[in-house]
């Protein structure tokens, strides 16, 4: 595997770092990443050296806030943090595009990540050749609305680059109650004690986030919460479902729910991969070798001219 940093500068003086990672062999397709809230591009290291090793090259950057040279850690921007994510993630797909004209892309997303994958799929899907939405779920409208009210609210006591306390509680408070007695604040995460544990002690890894950061969320979550939204998705595109039974983020309602606003407005190409027990890192679960497989596997079906696709 060769890893390769890079840098691409964005219109408004921000410079999107990440991480290529290249098979030494023939490239068959090319995996673009998109992290969760709250982590950074390098926790999928891991997840690259196993693409590689099957011919897909991966490509990952930090969001805006996150990663070893954010500006502010936990803060999107000032104005428009939302689109100015989906322009970064283009900026990105514009030089894997330059680097392999004419080689599949397929688009994972996880988590936050997951719910940015689908606004960007929404307005660029013709530069996708699959979709992969991992820990997702379909918003509650009723608890959107009620975030979306405390956020505005919230951004007035504290002001847009602020931390809220009840925000956090909003956002994060009822995820670990299912697993009490818990071990740690984050045992939601994952069954692996060893990987909660390198989450809990990575500078770059959890909170806290500016309520501006929330209000962007929100309205990204509002976007993409529609009917008439998940149209705009090409209806062929093919786009898997996946992640843990036990998530408290999406989990086994969350994104069977997901897959069938899907199917109802219209896709046709739709797969679903659920794991018995499994939380919300897959990627760093106990059974996270299994995931990968699958997940890669269903990769190389949607590739042409790949062996069983």
């Amino acid at each position: 595997m060769q890893t390769r940093a890079f840098e691409i500068d964005a219109s408004d003086n921000h410079t999107i770092r990440g991480t290529h990672w290249r098979p030494e062999g023939d490239v068959l397709g090319v995996i673009q990443v998109f992290h969760g809230l709250g982590e950074h591009h390098k926790r999928y290291e891991r997840f690259a050296g196993l693409a590689t090793a099957r011919g897909l090259a991966v490509i990952a950057h930090d969001h805006r806030g996150h990663g070893i040279h954010a500006e502010e850690l936990g803060h999107f921007a000032d104005r428009g943090g939302w689109q100015l994510l989906t322009d970064d993630g283009l900026l990105v797909n514009d030089m894997i595009g330059d680097q392999y004209a004419g080689t599949p892309i397929v688009l994972l997303g996880h988590s936050m990540g997951s719910y940015i994958a689908q606004y960007f799929s929404m307005q660029h899907d013709y530069r996708l050749t699959a979709l992969v939405l991992s820990a997702s779920t379909w918003p509650n409208k009723v608890l959107l609305i009620i975030g979306r009210l405390v956020a505005r609210f919230e951004a007035m006591r504290h002001g847009i680059r602020g931390k809220s306390e009840l925000l956090h509680k909003l956002g994060f408070g009822d995820f670990n109650k299912r697993f009490a007695p818990a071990r740690t604040e984050l045992d939601w995460l994952s069954r692996d004690a060893a990987e909660v544990d390198a989450y809990v002690n990575d500078p770059l890894c959890g909170g806290p986030y500016t309520c501006g950061l929330w209000l962007d969320l929100m309205g990204g979550l509002k976007a993409i919460a529609s009917n008439h939204a998940l149209r705009q998705i090409r209806d062929d595109l093919p786009v898997l479902f996946t992640g843990g039974s036990d998530d408290p983020v999406g989990g086994q309602k969350g994104i069977t729910d997901l897959m069938m606003h899907y199917a109802k407005s219209g896709h046709s190409s739709l797969s679903t991969k659920i794991y018995p027990d499994g939380r919300h890192e897959m990627l760093n679960e106990i059974n996270r070798d299994e995931f990968t497989a699958d997940v890669l596997n269903w990769i190389e079906e949607q590739l042409p001219g790949v062996t069983g696709a």
